[in-house]
């Protein structure tokens, strides 16, 4: 802020100059005139005195009170403001009332008040720019337009193994190995890049650094400023040391992956999102050629100029799930076809495995296996039938001829004839325990098989619930048990096999009411982001903690009371219902305590949720989520 301009001798001192310009005529004059009326005997001497002595008193009165109106109050008000900023207190003004000599000492204390407060602002940026530059890694030096050093970091003096400031020096005493005049230059030049220069004073050590350099331009285009980086060379080669060890062990990793890679019997191939084959192993180049890296997959793989028809690598990509597929190829020759999504950070899909393998023998090791099943099932079918109805049918004839010649027989004779009846009744429960085992081992076949079709579409979860509840009336009504439903208002459809869903539901709660003696089951369904969860809830006796995790397991049946005894069943039952639910890309889990009854809980896809090419994917019977 400029000051300004002074007046032309006016105001305070112009009023002074006026008082002693006054006092100076009017006391000589007066005092000449009352001795000359003196001599004369006009006035007398007392009264002379007296008209002389007024208005000179009159006079200083008024001269007293102008100096302390317009000296003695500024001035104090000057002191009060200079003993603030002495003590550090710069924010504030003085007030300006007039524009004299005062006036212009307050504006100058002001301006030198406010530039006080910008060189204050000015050594806190500059100490923060000193820890900025001191934190960082690298020694930083910023010259200005002569060369002399302004500013530094501790890094720069710590290499040069000062321990004092090394501002106010010439950049050029610093340099060892340069010729004089290598900062002018520098200047001149426009800078240098990644240079060795040895640093230090005469005659001590020297550091040399990599340096670089920038330049700090005015708003006209001139060199105000020049930043120097350097780096040690010492640093600089340790790192690029620990830069090619780094590198030497990606390259081991890589050629050791790419070694486990190649190892694979079965083709293997890594796919970009948009189909090109991005890396293959040994076997995939040498069933689909040298050249397979960089082609488009349906192009490598099956020659064709589009994308194929149920393509999983495009299922995976829209779902983010594992997607296996079979393809018969040359006759009776069957591939599985399967992919998994490599997964970045935030969950999009960088990449597709592809993994291609030949399931010939297995398929046909799975038919031959199936072809036994269905012949023992035959076989065992139609003498179990048999069995059963010829038993029922001597069963009735013995009741309906013989018990009733038998109440004057002997007493052993009665008694004989009721074992009979009874072992009779006990191979009748026998038969139909026997005959639901074929059939279930039957189902777990075919399912393992995937041999097993569902019919996708959507699913009344109200009326899922309902069914299962009325499919086994008749076993909750005989033991007393109150079964409840309980489904939300509004649930949204759900997506599966109807009729498969419902099987899984009746064997749950078929297994509630058998483990139940008293209390109430409840079959539940609760809405999620995109599934349904259906339980089945009851106050049985629980399982115990230790098989838990072998409910599932096949022929494996769970104890009913701590090990006293082995329900009836044929403990195919819950791995069906989870074979099931695993092709709905669903699963099923068990919440149980000992004494307070289990919780059977799986999952369904919402069908509300799902777009056209979800439904398309899903509804297709050949193709598992693993």
């Amino acid at each position: 802020m400029a000051a300004d301009p002074a007046p032309a001798r006016g105001g305070l001192l112009r009023a002074l100059y006026l008082l002693l310009a006054v006092y100076a005529v009017l006391v000589p004059a007066a005092t000449a005139l009352i001795a000359w009326l003196g001599v004369q005997g006009i006035v007398s001497p007392w009264v002379g005195l007296v008209a002389l002595g007024g208005p000179l008193l009159l006079l200083t009165a008024a001269t007293v009170l102008f100096a302390r109106h317009r000296l003695a109050r500024p001035l104090g008000e000057i002191l009060e403001r200079i003993e603030a900023i002495a003590g550090g207190q710069l924010e504030g003004t003085v007030a300006v009332e007039r524009g004299d000599e005062m006036g212009r000492v307050k504006r100058a204390l002001n301006e030198l008040a406010a530039y006080l407060v910008v060189a204050r602002e000015a050594r806190v940026d500059r100490h923060f720019l000193q820890r900025v530059i001191d934190a960082m890694p690298e020694a930083l030096v910023v010259l200005d337009a002569r060369g002399v050093i302004e500013l530094h970091n501790r890094h720069f003096a710590g290499l040069l193994g000062i321990d004092g400031p090394l501002i106010g020096r010439h950049v050029d005493t610093l340099v060892r190995n340069q010729p004089p005049g290598w900062a002018t230059r520098v200047l001149r030049s426009g800078g240098v890049d990644n240079v060795e220069v040895d640093f230090g004073l005469a005659p001590g050590p020297t550091v040399t650094l990599l340096t670089s350099s920038a330049y700090l331009a005015t708003d006209e285009g001139d060199a105000e400023r020049t930043v120097l980086v350097a780096r040690d060379t010492r640093a600089v080669a340790g790192l690029m040391n620990q830069l090619r060890q780094a590198n030497a062990g990606l390259e081991e990793s890589r050629q050791f992956f790419q070694n486990l890679f190649d190892a694979m019997e079965d083709p293997i191939t890594v796919l970009a999102p948009d189909g090109e084959v991005m890396q293959a192993n040994r076997a995939a180049r040498a069933v689909f050629g040298r050249d397979v890296v960089g082609r488009r997959c349906y192009r490598a793989f099956r020659m064709r100029d589009g994308v194929c028809d149920g393509c999983p690598a495009l299922q995976t990509y829209a779902s983010r799930k594992s997607v296996s597929v079979e393809h018969r190829v040359f006759g009776n020759a069957i591939t599985r076809i399967s992919t998994y999504p490599l997964l970045g950070k935030n969950g999009e899909v960088r990449a597709i495995i592809n993994h291609k393998r030949d399931v010939t023998k297995e398929r046909q090791l799975e038919d031959l296996k199936a072809n036994f099943l269905a012949a023992v099932s035959h076989e065992l079918r139609t003498p179990l039938t048999s069995l059963k109805g010829f038993n029922k049918l001597n069963l009735r004839r013995l009741v309906r001829f013989v018990q009733p010649s038998l109440e004057a027989a002997p007493h052993k004779v009665r008694v004989a004839f009721g074992k009979v009846l009874e072992d009779m009744q006990v191979m009748d429960s026998e038969a139909e325990r026997l005959g639901r085992l074929v059939n279930d081992v039957l189902d777990l076949s075919k399912l393992e098989a995937g041999k097993l079709t569902l019919a996708m579409g959507e699913v009344d979860a109200r009326a899922l619930v309902q069914g299962g509840i009325v499919a086994t009336a008749a076993l909750w009504r005989a033991k007393g048990l109150r079964v409840d439903a309980r489904v939300p208002d509004g649930c949204p459809p759900g997506w599966g096999d109807a009729d498969r869903l419902s099987q899984v539901l009746v064997n749950l709660l078929s297994n509630a009411i058998k483990f139940t003696e008293d209390g109430h089951i409840a079959a539940e369904v609760t809405v999620h982001d995109d599934v349904l969860r259906f339980t089945v809830r009851d106050t049985g006796k629980g399982i115990a903690p230790d098989d838990l995790g072998t409910v599932f397991e096949k022929f494996r049946q769970v104890d009913g009371e701590g090990g006293s005894q082995i329900m009836k069943g044929t403990g195919l039952g819950l791995p069906i219902c989870k074979e099931l639910i695993r092709l709905h890309d669903g699963r099923i889990w068990v919440e149980s305590t000992v004494g307070e009854g289990s919780a059977f809980h799986f999952t369904i896809p919402r069908a509300d949720v799902l777009d056209d090419l979800e439904r398309s994917i899903r509804a297709g019977p050949s193709i598992i989520g693993l």
